[in-house]
């Protein structure tokens, strides 16, 4: 799996454009992403330059794993979704898509520009949005807002049967500064709240959307996205009884930026980051000195690194081609400094240094080296 390269957003202060749009946002089959559930924490305002921080945050599981598939097909142009058939697309084959978590099956179509729910499924529940629901409207940026009614018809433990109506508002909320989990911190981030009303339906006869029905449920999601990852980098979940406000249950998950296993198959999301890290580059060179430059190692000292991934003790060794004033600082994906070997005075030769790696989280860093204001960065990858 190809490695990936963390971007200093916040050290050199990269302008990017939080907008979701369909070629680089939307959910594709084949797509793999291994979440973290952590303990809840609440989302926080929305508004402009929000600060939020859940680096403290408890792990509750570990791996927990969210993926893409196609539909199963019924001979060569019709796909099966639970117990509906749609002609396959020629223009579009991958219009549909099913998502699948915590042993649930949710059921999706792309449509000019919208990303609609069809339904989905467990060994529990088997709900079909006869008028489907729709989560996501492609572009959506900062500011925006787009919701719809949806209807919902099936069945409860295959016997029982179940309705329900509703509405769903999608909004762009917030943007600011993630501080993840791992302590890493990303930005700009876009936060995308989505609120779901659901009522329960007794029978064809008997709807009530009065908000102090003691069966309507809110369910409300806010998810934040970062340029360059197709899918959101944390989550978190709550359901709320409309009735008195009370939480009925609430979650969160990181969505580790290194354990985005698509992005090897992503050529869009995998090219928006080497523009991003050579914009990254360019911005370092404009606010250095005047004398400073970006050369090769090779084109001033000779230097190993290893092992790498590194688990405990990183070893440098090196050659100076003539006397210089040699530094190393280790950095976090934001450009916070983490290690640092103070600047010596050293003549041409060979020299070693070692950089104790073992309370580091388990992600990627930034070594600088710096030879009389001659620098180069390096990815160390820490497992």
């Amino acid at each position: 799996m190809r490695t990936i390269i963390s971007i200093f957003l916040m050290f050199y202060g990269v302008v990017v454009s939080a907008q979701i749009n369909i070629r680089y946002n939307s959910p594709r089959p084949g797509d793999e992403i291994i979440k973290q559930q952590v303990e809840y924490k609440d989302p926080g305002r929305s508004g402009k330059d929000v600060i939020w921080d859940f680096s403290r945050l408890r792990t509750i599981n570990d791996e927990y794993i969210l993926s893409y598939s196609e539909p199963p097909m019924e001979g060569d142009s019709i796909y099966i979704l639970g117990d509906n058939r749609y002609k396959k697309n020629k223009v579009a084959d991958n219009e549909l898509v099913i998502g699948t978590e915590h042993n649930t099956m949710y059921y999706y179509r792309l449509t000019n520009d919208s990303l609609l729910q069809m339904g989905h499924e467990n060994p529990t529940v088997r709900l079909a949005y006869t008028t489907p629901m729709m989560p996501l409207h492609f572009p959506l940026n900062y500011g925006q807002q787009v919701g719809s009614s949806y209807k919902a018809k099936g069945m409860y433990s295959g016997t029982v049967p179940m309705q329900s109506e509703g509405t769903i508002i999608t909004t762009a909320d917030a943007y600011g500064k993630l501080i993840l989990p791992s302590g890493d911190t990303l930005s700009p981030v876009l936060r995308v709240k989505t609120e779901q009303t659901i009522f329960d339906i007794p029978d064809k006869y008997s709807y009530n959307t009065d908000p102090d029905n003691n069966k309507g449920k809110l369910l409300e999601t806010c998810r934040w996205y970062s340029k360059g990852y197709r899918y959101p980098v944390f989550e978190t979940v709550r359901n709320i009884n409309i009735a008195d406000s009370t939480a009925i249950f609430s979650t969160a998950f990181f969505f580790p930026p290194q354990d985005h296993l698509y992005l090897d198959t992503d050529p869009e999301n995998i090219a928006l980051l080497d523009e991003l890290w050579k914009e990254t580059e360019n911005n370092q060179n404009q606010t250095d000195t005047p004398d400073a430059k970006i050369v090769t190692l090779e084109d001033y000292m000779t230097c190993k690194m290893y092992p790498n991934p590194v688990t405990t003790l990183l070893n440098l060794d090196y050659e100076l081609k003539q006397d210089a004033k040699v530094s190393f600082e280790l950095y976090s994906i934001d450009g916070m400094p983490v290690k640092k070997i103070s600047p010596k005075n050293q003549k041409a030769g060979f020299y070693n240094e070692r950089i104790d790696c073992s309370g580091l989280y388990q992600r990627n860093y930034v070594l600088r080296i710096t030879a009389n204001k001659v620098f180069v960065n390096e990815v160390i990858i820490k497992k």
